[in-house]
C-alpha cells in the first residue's frame, strides 16, 4: 500500500488523467481543506485508508443555482480521521462494501444528489463501526441510503430536505432526526437502535417495520401525510414507543408489533388505524382523536393494571365502533377494575370527596369482580355462586341445629342437608328448607344468613346469565 500525504492527495483529486485510486494510505498531517473547484468531476477510491487529521470537502464560492457535478466513491475503504462535506454542491457520494471501521462522517452540503452508505452484507463476522454520522442543513435531491451499517455511534439528521430515505438492516446507538422534510418515502426497516428521537418532521410515506427501537423511541410534533407502517416492531422486554402531538393523515398500522409500552398523547389519526394482534405490557392513550375507526382486534395487554381508565375507555369505544363485542366486553371488565382501584385511592386521598357514594360504588365493583370478573367468566360465576350458597346455607344449618346432636355417620343427616340445600336455591321461597311443611323461620339468627345467602345467590345467578350472554348483542 503506497503512502501519500495531503498535498499528494489534492494532486490526485485534481488530475485529469486518473480518476480511480487504489491501495493508498493517505495520511493527513494537518487539517485539510479540499476546494471542489480544483477537483475533477469524478474520483473513485478503492481499498484505501485515510488517517490523521480532518479533511473538509468544500466550496464557498458556489451559488444557489450551481449544478450538481462532482462524484465521490469509496469502495472498501477505511477512515481513521473525520471526513466533512460542507457548503458545496455534489452529485453523488457513495460508500460501498465497507468492511473496515470508520470514525466520523459529517454531511452539510448545500445540495446533494445521491448519498449511499452500504456495508458488506456477506462478512464472516460483523464489523462494528464507531462511526458518528451527521447530516445537517442540506437538500438531498434523489436519495439517502444506509444499508447493513452496524455502528456503535450516533446518526443525526437535522434541518434537511430529502426526497427519499432508506435505512435498512443497520444499527446505531442513538438516532436524532429533527426539523426535516422527507418529500417522497422514508424507509426505516429491520434496524436496531438503543434510543431514537424524531421531532418536528414532515413525512410522506413511512415504513418503520421490523425495527428494534431498543429502550426509547419518541415521535414528537411530526406530520405523516402518507401511509405510516409500524408493523412487527420487536422488543417486548424494554421498548417504550411514544407519540406526542403527531398528525397521521393516511392509514396507520401497528399490526403484529411486540413492545413493552406504547404511549400516544395529543395526536390525531385522520384515516383508519390498526392495532391488530399488537402485544405489549401496557398502553397509554389519551387526548387522541380517531376520525375513522381504529381496530384493536386481538390486541394483547399483559399488565392491565398499568393502564389507566381513560386508555381502556378509549380502546373500548373504538371496539364498540368496530362492532367487536368480544374484545369490548373484556376491555369493559378491565376498565371497571381500573375504576375500582381509582376509587380506593380517592377514598383514602381525597377528604372532601363524597366517600359514602364512593364506597357504595366500590362495593358494587368488588361484588361484580368477585363473582365473574365483571361478567366475563361464567365458570368463575358458577363456582362463586355455589361457594356462597353452601357457605351461608351451612351457617344457617348450623344455627338451626345448634341444640340438636347430628350423627355424621348417619346418611339421613346428609340427605336432610342436601335436600335443604336444593330448596335453598329457590330464591322466592322463604320457608324453612329443612322441613316439609311450609313453615317460616322463628329465630332472628337464622334469618340473617338465610336472607344474605339468598341475596348473594341471586347476584350470582345474574352474573352467570350475564357471562353467558356476553357474545350476544
Amino acid at each position: 500500500m503506497e503512502e501519500i500525504n495531503e498535498l499528494q492527495f489534492k494532486e490526485l483529486l485534481a488530475s485529469t488523467e486518473i480518476s480511480e485510486h487504489n491501495d493508498l494510505l493517505i495520511n493527513f498531517e494537518s487539517v485539510t481543506n479540499v476546494n471542489l473547484n480544483k477537483v475533477t468531476l469524478s474520483n473513485k477510491f478503492k481499498n484505501c485508508k485515510l488517517t490523521g487529521k480532518r479533511v473538509d470537502f468544500m466550496n464557498l464560492s458556489l451559488e444557489e443555482n450551481s449544478e450538481l457535478t462532482h462524484f465521490f466513491s469509496f469502495d472498501n475503504c477505511e477512515f481513521e480521521n473525520d471526513v466533512y462535506f460542507k457548503d458545496c454542491f455534489v452529485q453523488e457520494i457513495k460508500f460501498s462494501n465497507i468492511s473496515k471501521p470508520i470514525k466520523n462522517l459529517h454531511l452539510a452540503p448545500k445540495k446533494l444528489g445521491y448519498f449511499t452508505f452500504e456495508c458488506s452484507e456477506s462478512l464472516e463476522r460483523e464489523i462494528l463501526n464507531e462511526i458518528n454520522i451527521t447530516i445537517h442543513n442540506c437538500e438531498i435531491v434523489k436519495f439517502l441510503d444506509f444499508l447493513h451499517l452496524k455502528s456503535t455511534g450516533n446518526l443525526l439528521i437535522s434541518r434537511c430536505k430529502i426526497n427519499r430515505v432508506k435505512i435498512h438492516d443497520s444499527k446505531f446507538k442513538r438516532i436524532d432526526i429533527d426539523h426535516c422534510n422527507f418529500v417522497s418515502d422514508f424507509q426505516f426497516t429491520l434496524n436496531s437502535v438503543e434510543d431514537s428521537y424524531f421531532k418536528h418532521n414532515e413525512f410522506n410515506k413511512t415504513n418503520f417495520s421490523l425495527t428494534d427501537f431498543g429502550i426509547d423511541a419518541e415521535f414528537s410534533f411530526n406530520d405523516f401525510s402518507g401511509t405510516a407502517l409500524f408493523e412487527k416492531l420487536k422488543n417486548e422486554n424494554r421498548t417504550r414507543v411514544k407519540f406526542k402531538s403527531c398528525n397521521f393523515m393516511k392509514y396507520t398500522y401497528f399490526n403484529k408489533s411486540t413492545l413493552y409500552d406504547l404511549y400516544i398523547d395529543t395526536s390525531k389519526f385522520q384515516e383508519f388505524t390498526s392495532f391488530q394482534e399488537l402485544e405489549l405490557n401496557s398502553i397509554f392513550l389519551d387526548r387522541t382523536i380517531f376520525e375513522k375507526s381504529a381496530f384493536f382486534d386481538d390486541i394483547e395487554i399483559f399488565k392491565f393494571s398499568k393502564c389507566n381508565k381513560r386508555t381502556l375507555r378509549n380502546i373500548k369505544q373504538q371496539l364498540l365502533r368496530a362492532d367487536n363485542k368480544i374484545d369490548y366486553d373484556n376491555f369493559r371488565a378491565h376498565e371497571l377494575n381500573s375504576y375500582k382501584e381509582e376509587l380506593k385511592k380517592n377514598i383514602k386521598s381525597k377528604p372532601k370527596a363524597n366517600r359514602k357514594k364512593l364506597r357504595r360504588d366500590l362495593t358494587i365493583l368488588r361484588v361484580n369482580s368477585f363473582f365473574s370478573n365483571n361478567g366475563t367468566d361464567w365458570v368463575k360465576a358458577i363456582k362463586r355462586t355455589l361457594f356462597v350458597a353452601i357457605l351461608f346455607y351451612s351457617i344457617f344449618y348450623g344455627i338451626h341445629n345448634s341444640e340438636r346432636e347430628i350423627d355424621l355417620l348417619n346418611t339421613s343427616a346428609y340427605s336432610e342437608y342436601f335436600i335443604g340445600l336444593f330448596r335453598y336455591f329457590l330464591l322466592t321461597d322463604f320457608h324453612n328448607p329443612l322441613v316439609n311443611s311450609r313453615e317460616y323461620l322463628t329465630s332472628v339468627w337464622e334469618w340473617i344468613p338465610f336472607i344474605f345467602g339468598k341475596i348473594f345467590i341471586g347476584i350470582g345467578i345474574y352474573e352467570i346469565l350475564v357471562s353467558f350472554r356476553k357474545f350476544r348483542k
